[in-house]
């Protein structure tokens, strides 16, 4: 039950802080078009992805310290949850002057990033802002971990939104008034040091021995496991970085700039969407890993085809209404101009499903610490991305630069991952897992081709179209999925465990 609690407690703060922080940053996206327009938002983009393959500094240490940190924090081992603070003091310092010497670094080759480089005033100067933001994350962060690791994860959630939602006001105020962008950045720096020295503070007041000066000597049976995690992470890291964060470059590089802009568009609103679903792993994810050292594999199985069932659901029915409304969305958002042809669409909304399908499944893995078994997996998954996604994107251009993450994902992660959980993990049969899964994609098939066909019947255009659209999209596809998986012992899970919660009430 504590487990429960503090999972539903970590949800529910987060969903709160969240949805509120998504209303002020879709005002604060539309100000921002309406005043700078898609070169900014291209190059703000551009940025980005440059600094996310700088952060391959980070070699995943924190996903190995976290994990590491679960047993100290059942034992209730000060000694040792210092010790690990610690070092990651240490290393996350180290990090953070990496990416500023090397992002300032690449500051007179930006050319090279872009086909044609847009006569945007000081843009070099908006770049190192750009690294300096990203060096300064590095800082002080460490002690949020910990508090995630107690499975708190609300009262990061709390501090996180907070500031994000100030910063978006502040900023929207600062556009819409000076229209100044490097004011835009300057205000992005502040709060990202306001949140981390506000973390840090709450942390020594949640674990006072933080605070104890005296150096701790780490067990062998500690530094061990986080030796050889640290080796996985880092082709985990590579892998990711190099799949995620090259998708602008390729296109900058390829294509356009404008096309960056327009596709950082549907990536806030894939992203809001695989966001919010997160929250929820998030939320459960210290939980689970309190699972993987107390409980035995035939209950780790339950939990983990619980928390499968959910994600299927709701990806499924988040994919069909990105299929059906991206268009008419962003149509009545900022203009047709915005908008990519609809096999573009639906790659990025297969892009999106295929993501959300291995929330699951990665988190388990994470929480289990099943980072070595797969160790080579990402390099394969990075390396296919790049071939193909150069091969294609030079022939079809943005299609063909999205097509690369598909294609990758599909040859790998489709497999290799859900294979390493339920043979290291969960100890069952993977055949299990894709029998599910096949099941579900069909029906998400057909539920996807229905609802598109229906929307398309929709004659009326504008917020009204849309709106009709949006009840045809919540109403179709889950009704398919209800009919198809209300005799499942999952479903009846959760609709006692709801039952339940709405009687407390």
């Amino acid at each position: 039950m504590a487990r429960l609690s503090n999972s539903f407690r970590n949800l529910t703060y987060s969903f709160a802080g969240y949805f509120l922080k998504i209303l002020v940053q879709f005002v604060s996206r539309t100000v921002f078009i309406q005043v700078l327009g898609r070169e900014y938002l291209g190059l703000g983009g551009l940025f980005t992805n440059i600094l996310m393959m700088l952060s391959l500094a980070e070699l995943g240490f924190g996903e190995a310290i976290t994990f590491s940190l679960y047993g100290p924090l059942a034992r209730e081992d000060q000694k040792a949850i210092r010790g690990l603070m610690q070092m990651f003091r240490r290393i996350y310092t180290l990090v953070g002057a990496f990416v500023l010497a090397a992002g300032l670094s690449l500051t007179p080759f930006l050319q090279y990033f872009v086909k044609d480089l847009p006569d945007i005033p000081g843009i070099r100067l908006i770049y190192v802002l750009f690294v300096l933001n990203s060096a300064l994350s590095y800082l002080n962060t460490y002690k949020r971990t910990l508090i995630i690791a107690d499975q708190k994860q609300y009262i990061v959630s709390g501090y996180t939104y907070g500031c994000a939602i100030a910063l978006n006001v502040v900023q929207t105020i600062g556009l819409l008034i000076t229209g100044n962008y490097f004011l835009y950045i300057s205000l992005m720096i502040v709060f990202t040091m306001a949140e981390n020295l506000l973390l840090t503070k709450k942390a020594n007041d949640l674990y006072p021995f933080l605070q104890i000066q005296e150096k701790e000597k780490l067990s062998k049976d500690l530094t061990a496991p986080i030796q050889r995690n640290i080796r996985a992470m880092l082709y985990h890291k590579v892998g990711y970085v190099l799949v995620n964060g090259t998708d602008n470059l390729l296109m900058a590089r390829l294509v356009d700039l404008a096309s960056v802009g327009i596709y950082s568009n549907y990536l806030m609103i894939t992203s809001t969407l695989e966001s919010a679903v997160k929250i929820v792993f998030s939320a459960i994810s210290a939980s689970v890993g309190n699972v993987g050292v107390t409980e035995s594999d035939e209950k780790k199985l339950q939990i983990f085809n619980r928390i499968n069932f959910v994600s299927m659901w709701v990806f499924g029915f988040c994919a069909v209404c990105l299929m059906c409304l991206l268009t008419p969305f962003i149509t009545v958002w900022v203009g047709e101009s915005y908008c990519f042809p609809v096999t573009v669409e639906l790659v990025i909304c297969l892009k999106f499903l295929l993501y959300g399908l291995r929330q699951p499944v990665n988190v388990t893995k994470s929480a289990f610490g099943l980072y070595w078994q797969d160790r080579y997996k990402p390099i394969a998954e990075a390396g296919i991305n790049l071939v193909v996604s150069i091969v294609l994107g030079i022939r079809l251009g943005v299609l063909g630069i999205l097509l690369g993450t598909v294609v990758s994902s599909l040859a790998t992660n489709l497999w290799i991952e859900p294979l390493v959980l339920y043979r290291d993990g969960l100890h069952a049969p993977v055949r299990l897992y894709f029998k599910e899964y096949g099941v579900f994609m069909a029906v998400t098939a057909v539920a996807g081709g229905l609802t598109y066909w229906l929307c398309n019947l929709v004659g009326l255009g504008g917020i009204a179209g849309l709106l009709i659209k949006m009840i045809i999209c919540i109403v179709v596809p889950n009704l398919i999925y209800l009919v198809c998986f209300f005799r499942k012992k999952e479903f009846s899970y959760f609709c006692e465990t709801i039952r339940r919660f709405v009687a407390r009430i």
